[in-house]
């Protein structure tokens, strides 16, 4: 495999990723607010979800059927069709998997804690995929890269904390800018009425606070573990992003339909599949489809670490536009949280020291 790295305009393709992930990631946050805002017609996100999968296989099909074309001047659905299926591709079974266990536990955890508790231990993921990054890539990591994305992971929890505070304890949806969280839809069908649990009885006299919090814990160990491992079958692999992304979409379609049938089933047999379904809400399936393109960009040529600062940026980002958008307020401690997560991410970026033998 080649080591030289794509560019665009002589600059690598490593940090455009990173830049158009940080503006994708804050757009997605501002129209999926747009589209769910007070006054709209409510849409059901589990079909949104299915459909960003398909959009998702449908552009990958195309670009693989065109790099084909332009690379062996044919193309035969059979040879296609092996390559999808064949070989290795069971492999992107596994992360499909890990994410959906994930975000299956991501929703038990966010009706069994408050939701400051839960957004701040959520954050640990960052964390998890710097270890998982060490112990499947070998990737070697200083100390003070260490201390920067404990820096980060405190500023977003900070962050996070602030915006939950403002949601007066609503319960929190599973995270948007993950390119699988939509299969977090499929336990939304049991929630019922557990969304006020949190607000009646204190940590205390909640015996499901110890469940809730193994369960985010878990969560975030899956989400380093498939993160990595997604990012090590890209990075060892001849195949193309595309197809990469062709079958873990394939992968992913089963859970997105079944999350239709458990949380929607009912009301998309009464009102249709695309009830409530407008341009705004277009927009969003389509700015969350090309999140997971860039995504799969990001991991291929940076890494899931750099991934983590640039959607914690985007988060900040987000949260600031907000306040024009929406008339949201900008506390001390979102503050405090951004300026950890600037220092980090400045942190992050200083060059390693030269090892002394």
């Amino acid at each position: 495999m080649s080591s030289i790295m794509p560019s665009i305009g002589g600059i690598p393709l490593k940090y455009i990723s990173l830049i158009v992930l940080a503006v994708q990631n804050s757009c997605l946050i501002i129209v999926m607010a747009l589209a769910q805002g007070p006054g709209r017609k409510v849409f059901y996100s589990s079909t949104a979800v299915f459909i960003n999968e398909i959009v998702k296989l449908i552009v990958c099909t195309i670009m693989t059927i065109r790099e084909t074309i332009k690379d062996t001047g044919r193309f035969y659905p059979q040879d296609f069709l092996n390559d999808v299926f064949g070989g290795d591709a069971w492999k992107l079974a596994v992360p499909a998997m890990l994410y959906a266990i994930q975000n299956n536990l991501q929703y038990v955890a966010s009706h069994a804690l408050d939701p400051s508790t839960f957004q701040v231990t959520y954050q640990l993921k960052i964390l998890t995929t710097a270890l998982f990054s060490v112990i499947l890539l070998h990737r070697s990591l200083p100390l003070l890269k260490w201390a920067s994305l404990v820096m980060l992971t405190a500023g977003i929890a900070l962050v996070s904390l602030e915006e939950s505070n403002h949601r007066n304890g609503h319960a929190v949806k599973p995270d948007p800018i993950d390119p699988t969280s939509a299969l977090g839809e499929l336990l939304d069908a049991q929630k019922g009425g557990a969304v006020a649990v949190a607000e009646v009885a204190p940590l205390s006299d909640r015996p499901e606070f110890v469940v809730g919090l193994m369960a985010v814990l878990i969560a975030c160990i899956l989400s380093g573990l498939a993160g990595v491992y997604f990012e090590k079958i890209l990075k060892n692999t001849q195949e193309s992003i595309w197809l990469r992304n062709i079958q873990l979409s394939f992968f992913s379609l089963p859970f997105s339909l079944l999350a239709v049938y458990l949380k929607d089933g009912e009301g998309v047999t009464e009102q249709g599949f695309f009830a409530g379904y407008d341009m705004l809400v277009i927009t969003a399936i389509a700015c969350q489809s090309a999140g997971g393109l860039i995504v799969a960009v990001v991991v291929k040529y940076a890494d899931n670490i750099l991934k983590g600062f640039a959607t914690s940026i985007s988060i900040v980002i987000s949260a600031i536009a907000s306040v024009a958008l929406f008339g949201s307020q900008i506390g001390t401690i979102f503050i405090l949280g951004t300026v950890l997560v600037l220092g980090a991410t400045y942190m992050y970026s200083l060059p390693d020291r030269p090892v002394v033998k």
